[in-house]
């Protein structure tokens, strides 16, 4: 999801958003999981006061892992970077459940290029003076290509490339 912020008290200066496409917060997820707990534990109570007793520590070691799994699997995919136009400089913070970066880029001599991986994957990348970054790479293509246009639509009235 792609967000545009223009600053009231400043003029010049642009806030884009961009968040991962997470269809469930963390707080829905937690609630699914438990409610998958809560009858997973009852048949396994069920079942283990007929006398099956393993079934318990089974179900248990199953809710263990199926709760590890889908704490990595949304670690994994949370993602989110900012990126301050300003009038001198560009600023990209990039946050993740691992990490937080921040970079910061002269305006006028940042350029934005929509690269073709091998796979046919395409891949929005800024560079400068022989330095680089891949932004959005956790959007859908078709939002990391509407990012590229955003992007080289508010950095044209800064920039120093003619025709670009």
């Amino acid at each position: 999801m792609i967000e545009v912020h223009y600053s009231q008290a400043d003029d010049d200066l642009t806030v884009i958003e961009v968040r991962s496409n997470l269809s469930m917060t963390l707080d829905r997820l937690a609630a699914v999981f438990l409610g998958i707990s809560a009858v997973v534990l009852a048949l396994a109570l069920a079942i283990t006061i007929m006398g099956m007793w393993p079934i318990m520590l089974t179900a248990i070691i199953h809710l263990v892992l199926v709760g590890w799994c889908l704490r990595l699997a949304w670690r994994g995919n949370w993602a989110r970077e900012r990126i301050l136009i300003g009038r001198r400089d560009v600023v990209i913070e990039h946050y993740d459940a691992r990490r937080h970066h921040r970079n910061s880029w002269p305006a006028a001599w940042l350029r934005v290029k929509v690269e073709e991986q091998p796979m046919g994957e395409r891949q929005v990348v800024v560079t400068c003076q022989g330095r680089r970054q891949v932004i959005g790479s956790f959007l859908p293509v078709q939002e990391r290509l509407e990012l590229a246009e955003m992007l080289k639509r508010n950095l044209r009235p800064r920039s120093a490339w003619s025709g670009e």
